[in-house]
């Protein structure tokens, strides 16, 4: 298919994966899934805020790199008390194929559909950073999940890339891209309005190397709120504020 062909040149996965939770003094559990990797990390802390007690987040990182190179988040959101699963996309890390929309949002389905043995479909956080927020947004629309968190991500991802090219030579490739993140918003605000059961929450740093802040805002529009916080496109700061306010967009 073309357009899965397209797709996996905005991708830029890491094999090798170095360092695991292991190495932050977290106990983890491989998940393999047809030819899919996966880490989850259990949080069995008992004081934790009632808003996220048994609750799980599952991630979905952005364009580059893999799993491994998520340990900041991890080691953040297990301090919270959130239990993890933070998965690779196709050819990333141990996962095995060609990423492109398509394959990322099957290998979404298939987590989700794993977690669901353990969390109730409502204790299931979706939550997609860079490339990872069209992805994550994608998979929750098909679920209804109740929780979608979007991090450091763009609206459509043609419009960054219109930004860096030179040419307008490639825009006819350009166009058969999707992560078209502000579309499923927008199709996730119109069924909201019915059900009034799904929240969104967009969080940006003002900072943002790659990212405009500009993104979000136009983001904002079809969510719950928007959280401007510090830091770097790939390591943002999570501040108190923060916390607090994505505990309470949970809650």
């Amino acid at each position: 298919m073309f357009k899965n062909f397209i797709e996996q040149f905005v991708f830029f996965p890491q094999k090798e994966i170095q360092k695991t939770p292991q190495s932050i003094g977290l106990g983890y559990e491989d998940i393999y899934l047809e030819n899919n990797h996966g880490w989850f990390i259990g949080n069995k802390k008992k004081n934790v805020h009632k808003s996220i007690k048994n609750k799980v987040i599952l991630f979905f990182h952005g364009n580059a790199g893999n799993i491994g190179f998520r340990l900041n988040y991890i080691k953040k959101f297990n301090e919270i008390g959130f239990s993890l699963l933070f998965f690779d996309y196709p050819g990333f890390g141990y996962s095995k194929g060609s990423p492109s929309e398509e394959t990322c949002v099957n290998t979404g389905i298939l987590y989700y559909q794993f977690l669901l043995k353990l969390f109730p479909h409502e204790n299931i956080i979706f939550y997609g950073e860079s490339i990872g927020g069209a992805i994550a947004a994608n998979v929750a629309n098909k679920f209804h999940a109740k929780h979608l968190i979007l991090q450091s991500t763009f609206t459509d991802i043609k419009q960054i890339i219109k930004n860096l090219l030179v040419t307008n030579y490639l825009n006819y490739f350009i166009g058969n891209i999707g992560f078209e993140t502000i579309k499923y918003l927008q199709y996730r605000h119109r069924l909201n309005i019915l059900e009034k059961k799904m929240k969104t929450f967009i969080i940006h740093s003002n900072n943002d190397e790659i990212i405009d802040i500009s993104f979000a805002m136009e983001l904002e529009k079809y969510a719950d709120g928007l959280c401007i916080t510090n830091g770097t496109h790939s390591n943002i700061e999570f501040n108190d504020d923060l916390i607090y306010q994505i505990l309470k967009f949970i809650g």
